[in-house]
């Protein structure tokens, strides 16, 4: 039996909305029988969820993003207060610089089972016909096109076939596609198993999208333990500035508010005009 999880979940006047699930999941409000929903259902203000059959949810309210990753039942009270410290949207906070890394194509009609039937049927996917192509550097062009089922697959061997950092760079990058497509559990999972080195290319992408996601479902310990290796070789780095917002909402999930606003200063002074520093600094005052 799963252990059940008990957090508070609403945003004041704003109905929920799943946008992503897998297992089950319901609600119900005050006394009321419960009511299974599916991907695109409204939730009304402050029913109480229930997520089962290794579960896995992301629910909406307005531009705050919560992920579920634990079968449980969630009550009504604080949840986004909570989930997205001092009540911000780290996605939009981030810019598109990095908001990229956390993209959905949710235009592309492509389901979670469509994109398994993909990798699953991987040999007749692409046809190889050069040996010596570079898996990562064109699976990145297709990337940047838009065009991440096929970069998927660029990856997804690169993740194989490849060795050491650019292994690496291309398991990271597979997650990457996965979540780009709309399979989000899959882009956890393949996340978690990847065991990036301080020198690694990508390390700052990986640190900014481990955060967010971690932030994003109440992991603030473990949002703070990726952060935190980072900026103790980076404090300055090309992705510091972000990871110093991601380390101020991380720690201040954990209740070290002291500690969050060192943080929130730290980002500031790597730019003060940027949207990030613009918005630490907002969390200052």
């Amino acid at each position: 039996m799963s252990m059940m999880l008990f957090l508070s979940v609403v945003v004041s006047g704003i109905d929920l909305e799943v946008d992503y699930l897998e297992g089950s999941l319901e609600y119900r409000s005050g006394a009321d029988t419960w009511t299974s929903v599916a991907v695109g259902a409204s939730i009304p203000e402050g029913s109480t969820l229930k997520l089962s059959d290794r579960g896995f949810a992301e629910i909406s309210a307005g531009s705050q993003t919560v992920t579920l990753t634990k079968d449980g039942v969630y009550e009504s009270g604080t949840f986004f207060a909570a989930a997205e410290p001092r009540g911000k949207n780290i996605r939009q906070v981030l810019g598109t610089k990095f908001a990229s890394l956390l993209k959905k194509d949710r235009s592309s009609g492509m389901t979670v089972a469509a994109v398994r039937g993909a990798v699953g049927g991987a040999d007749n996917f692409i046809t190889w016909e050069d040996d010596s192509v570079d898996l990562l550097a064109d699976g990145i062009s297709l990337y940047d096109k838009g065009e991440f089922a096929e970069a998927m697959e660029f990856f997804r061997q690169a993740s194989i076939w490849e060795s050491g950092a650019v292994q690496r760079e291309g398991t990271f990058r597979y997650a990457l596609t996965q979540q780009a497509v709309g399979n989000l559990r899959g882009a956890r999972e393949t996340l978690a198993k990847l065991r990036p080195e301080p020198g690694d290319a990508y390390i700052g992408e990986y640190t900014v999208t481990m955060g967010t996601l971690y932030i994003e479902s109440m992991e603030y310990a473990q949002a703070d333990a990726v952060v935190a290796s980072y900026l103790d070789v980076n404090p300055r780095g090309d992705a510091a500035q972000a990871a110093w917002l991601l380390s101020a909402m991380s720690l201040d999930g954990q209740g070290n508010g002291a500690a969050s606003r060192n943080s929130l200063r730290k980002a500031v002074e790597l730019g003060p005009k940027t949207d990030i520093g613009i918005a630490a600094n907002a969390m200052l005052n």
